[in-house]
Formats: structure tokens, sequence, C-alpha cells
């Protein structure tokens, strides 16, 4: 009785040990393959993408041209030290007359030395002025070229996304299709078995099931290379098994208010923006332009310590402005203001192309999801029609009633209206991403 006692006790724990080992490996496989939504998957794009790594990296040479063009603007303060050993001077060269010397007007050796700050503020300069307004427009585009960047690369991941998971729906179906056609190969072997059944419904039973298993093959290609894709847009280690955190088959919503829905594209786009903005950056070049017809007035500024050396120098400095006056230029000013024009007018014309181009993605995405969600429900009804004459069918087969034409012509209708639900879902997910970037809010799409 001991002995079975003690038995017991050891095949009760060799039970516990097995099942803890089952569950730390189900952690490392959850912990190896982590789950991608698609608000992840959008993120982490955006993120690693190298079309928003190089906007970024434009948008940061943008803000450095803006605050070299302000610094035009800031005062100018310099220091300088020298010191000098002049071996001969001549003084009569510096408009000394020579009845001046004693001697010979030839001096030297001696030392020079000086240590000064000097000070340059411009008091007035219109085309710096201007010149600064249009580097700060075309940093702002810069920076709205980014958001332009990183709404195409969310476009880019949510289509790979929702590709992919129509690739992982295709294996899902190819493999319910060949369950179905082996079932059904069985049935057309017992029929056979049974007299009820000759060998050509059995071949073409099991012909079916040769075709399915092909198809099933084809399908988990298609999966893998969609997956690799995805990975690429998204910026996974292409080795690394990823799981996407699928959704339930979506149901569809119409969606209404386009006239809404394009004003509100017409302020959310970044297309829009960035043509707004270097048409302000055209006007100011222009106005820059014109201002090389005025005057630029500036004031100077030094004070330091001269002499012959540190110790023995005495403190100096003074005080002025400048005038600058633009005679006469040879027809330079006259030729930027009319490059500037053609500048402005061109950016003007950008700008009421992106506004009818924002208005057709918006219609044209609005049309396109009013039709995806009439498919989506003729292909859900045809995948329950499809259901309905493949069971009647089936019905008739297994109680002896003709033999498995019916049958398989019904599984090829239930097989192509899977397919078809899945890609006519599909396009309805692509007809939402779409719409939402023609709105200009790719980046907080959704499923």
């Amino acid at each position: 009785m001991k002995f079975h006692i003690e038995w017991l006790v050891r095949f009760l724990l060799a039970v516990i040990l097995w099942a803890a080992c089952v569950i730390i490996a189900h952690a490392e496989v959850s912990l190896s393959t982590p789950s991608l939504t698609m608000d992840s998957a959008i993120r982490r794009a955006v993120q690693t993408n190298l079309n928003t790594q190089l906007s970024r990296a434009t948008s940061l040479e943008a803000r450095g041209r803006a605050i070299q063009a302000a610094a035009s603007l800031l005062p100018q303060v310099a220091g300088s030290v020298s010191e000098a050993r002049i071996f001969k001077a001549n003084l009569a060269a510096q408009g000394f007359e020579a009845s001046t010397f004693l001697s010979d007007p030839v001096i030297g050796p001696y030392n020079s030395f000086d240590a000064r700050f000097t000070l340059v503020q411009k008091i007035l300069d219109m085309n710096s002025i201007w010149n600064a307004k249009a580097a700060s427009a075309d940093n702002r585009a810069a920076g709205f070229a980014e958001d332009l960047a990183a709404e195409q690369v969310a476009s880019a991941a949510a289509l790979s996304y929702i590709e992919d998971l129509r690739a992982i729906h295709d294996v899902q179906d190819a493999q319910a299709n060949l369950d179905l056609a082996e079932r059904l190969s069985t049935l057309a072997h017992h029929q056979h078995d049974a007299g009820l059944a000759t060998g050509v419904d059995t071949a073409r039973a099991e012909t079916r099931v040769a075709r399915d298993r092909q198809r099933l093959i084809q399908a988990r290609l298609v999966a893998i290379q969609s997956d690799i894709r995805l990975k690429r847009v998204v910026g996974i280690p292409l080795p690394q098994p990823v799981m996407l955190a699928e959704s339930p088959r979506m149901s569809t919503t119409v969606v209404t208010g386009g006239d809404g829905m394009i004003a509100q594209a017409l302020t959310d786009r970044p297309e829009i923006r960035i043509t707004q903005e270097q048409i302000k950056a055209e006007t100011y070049g222009l106005d820059a332009a014109r201002a090389g017809y005025l005057p630029v007035i500036a004031a100077a500024a030094d004070y330091g310590f001269s002499g012959n050396q540190p110790n023995g120098s005495a403190r100096t400095g003074s005080i002025g402005g400048r005038l600058d006056l633009p005679i006469f230029t040879g027809g330079l000013t006259h030729g930027q203001i009319q490059e500037s024009k053609g500048r402005r007018a061109a950016a003007q014309a950008q700008y009421d192309d992106a506004r009818i181009q924002v208005e057709e993605d918006v219609r044209l995405a609005l049309l396109t999801l009013s039709a995806e969600v009439d498919d989506v429900d003729a292909a859900q009804t045809q995948l329950k029609l499809a259901e309905q004459e493949l069971q009647l069918a089936q019905d008739r087969y297994s109680t002896g009633v003709g033999d498995n034409i019916q049958v398989v012509t019904a599984q090829a209708s239930l097989e192509d209206a899977r397919k078809s639900l899945v890609d006519v879902q599909a396009r309805y997910s692509d007809s939402r991403a779409n719409l939402a970037m023609a709105l200009g809010h790719m980046q907080t799409f959704q499923l």
C-alpha cells in the first residue's frame, strides 16, 4: 500500500512538471512572436521608414536656413587680438608731407598691438527682413512636408497590413476548402463502397482534393511574401516572426457628408498647407527682391586697446554709421524681381491644383467606399447561398440521388464565394484607408 502511494505521488509530480514545461514553452513562443496591430505598424513605420527620416533631415536643413536668415538682423559682435613686428614703414605713403620729418620718413622697426571688440547692427535692411520671413515660411513648409511623408508612409504600412491580412484569410479559406474536399472525397469513397457511386465520382472528388491542395500551397507562398513586404515597410527584421492582431471580419458602414469631408480635407491635408506656405515664402521673396532698390543703414562701434606692447596700450574706440545706396546695379535687382514673380506664380498654380486634387481624392474615395459597401453585402449573400447549395447537393448525394457532379459544382461555387468575400473585404479596407489618406488622417487610421 505504501508503494502504491509513493508511485502515485511521483506520477502527480511528473504531471505537474510536464504542465509547467508546457506553460513555459507557450510563454516563450508568445514572447518571441510579438503581436502587431494596425496602430503599432503605422507608428513603427513612421518612426523607422527611410522616407520619414529623409524628410526629418530636410526639415532640419530648412530650420538651419531660417536661423541663418534671421541672424543677419541681429547684432554682430566680434573680438580680435593682433600683435606684429614692423621692420620698416614709410609715413609718406600714409599721406604725411616730407617737410614734417626731420630726417628720413621711413621709420622702424617697432611693435604694434591691438585688442578690440567690434559691433555692427543693421538699422534698416528690408531685403534681409523679407528674406528672413521667406526662410521662416520655407521652414514651416518643410515641417508640413514631414507630415506629408509620415502620411504616405502610414498609408503604405496600412495597405501592406491589409494585404497581409487578406493573404492570411486566403490561407485559412484554402485550408477550409481542402478540408471540405477531403470530407467529400471520403463521402464519395463510402458511396462507391456502398454501390451508390461510380469510379468517376471518386476520381472527380480526388481531383478536387489535389486542386485544393495546390491552391493551399500557393496561398501560403503569397502569405509569406506579404509578410516579408509588411516587415520591410514597418521596419521589422525580416527573419523575426510576427503575429498580426487580427480583428474579426469587419462590418460595413455607409459614409455620408461629402461636402463636409472636402472642407475638412482642404484644412487638414499637408499638401494644402505646404503650398500655402510656399506662396507666402515666394511673396516674401518678391518683397525682398523689390527691397533691392532701398538703402541699407547700419551702425558700427568698436572698443579696445592699442599700442606697441600689451602693457603700454591705451584705450581706443570709435562709433559711427553707414548708409548704402543702390544707385546702379546693371539690372540685377530687376532680374531678381522677375525671377521672384515667376516663382510666386508657380507656387500659386501648385496651390490651385492641390485644392482640385484634394477634392478629387475625397470624391473618388467616397464613391469607391460606397461601392465596396454594396459589394461586401453581395459577397456575404453569395457565400450564404453557396453554403446552402452545397448542403442541398451533399444531402442529395448522400441519399444516393444522382452522382456528385452537383456536389463538386456547389463546392466550386463555395470556394469562389469564399475567395470573393476575402477579396471584397480587403478592397473595402483599402477604400477606407484611401479615404483616410484623402482626408489627411492616415496616421490615426484604424480597421
